[in-house]
Parts: structure tokens; sequence; C-alpha cells
């Protein structure tokens, strides 16, 4: 266990690893600080979702591809294999990630930067549509950051071992 953990193979992977999640996941975590200007200056509000699907393009979505790939890679190079506890639940998930990010959440960024388009074209407020739109990203959202947590969490406390 030892030789693996300090294979430089291994420590690049794992540093890899780490700074994907740095990457993708620690700009959501400002994702809410930014929706939280719409109310106050709602004509920003489509150029916030713009930096948002931007983020999401160049940061969110290769930092979890490179976070799986580095993790694959830390499970056939390293000393855990996939029947440890921390090990599974992580590939739940980025597994369940991906998919709320995929299926969730750029699509209803796409429509709520619509949204915010059209009532700004014709009023200086964002509807009731776009705020409940913002509310539903911002839940599950919620969700997904507590994902993240507990994920991080989990692989570097590894309570079950």
């Amino acid at each position: 266990m030892l030789a693996t953990i300090v294979d430089p193979g291994y420590k690049i992977a794992l540093f890899l690893h780490i700074l994907a999640v740095v990457l993708a996941f620690g700009p959501t975590f400002g994702y809410a600080f930014f929706a939280s200007f719409a109310p106050q200056y709602p004509r920003a509000t489509p150029a916030i979702l713009a930096g948002v699907q931007k983020t999401d393009r160049y940061l969110v979505n290769p930092g979890m591809i490179v976070l799986l790939l580095a993790g694959l890679y830390l499970l056939t190079d390293g000393p855990w294999d996939a029947g440890d506890a921390f090990v599974s639940l992580g590939i739940l998930a980025i597994i369940v990630l991906f998919g709320l990010q995929h299926a969730f959440f750029q699509p209803q960024v796409r429509r709520a930067k619509a949204v915010a388009e059209r009532d700004l074209k014709t009023a200086d407020d964002l509807s009731d549509e776009f705020v409940a739109i913002s509310q539903r990203i911002g839940q599950v959202g919620a969700l997904a950051g507590v994902i993240v947590i507990v994920t991080v969490f989990l692989m570097t406390y590894k309570p079950f071992l």
C-alpha cells in the first residue's frame, strides 16, 4: 500500500483528482451569490446567467470528466477497490452530479436566461416565472452542494475503513 501512495503516477493522478474537484465544483458554490443580485440588478441577470453557462462549459463539465478519469485511474493504480464504501459512494456521487448537470442545471439555466431576456424586453423587472425557475435551481443546487460536501468528507476521512 505504501509503495502505491509514493508512486509518482499515483500522486499526479491524486493531484489531478483534487484539482478537478476544486475547478469543477468550487465555482458552483458562488452561483447563489451571483443570482442574489438579480432582484437588485435585473438587467444584469442575463449576463450573470451567461457567465454561469460559460463556467459550466469550461470548468464544471471538463472538471467532472477529469475528476472521473483521475478517480478511475486511482482506483486501478491505488490501494483502494470499488468495494470500499467511500469509493462506491464517490462513483455514485459523480454519476448523480453528471445527471443533474446535464438533465437539470443546463436546461434550467438556459430557460432562466431566456425568460429573463424576454421579461426585460417588456419591463425592468423579472417575472414570477423567472423567480420560480431560479428558486428551483437554487433548491437543487443546495442538494448538489450537499452531495459535493459529503463526498469530499467521505473521500478524505474514509469513515468506513
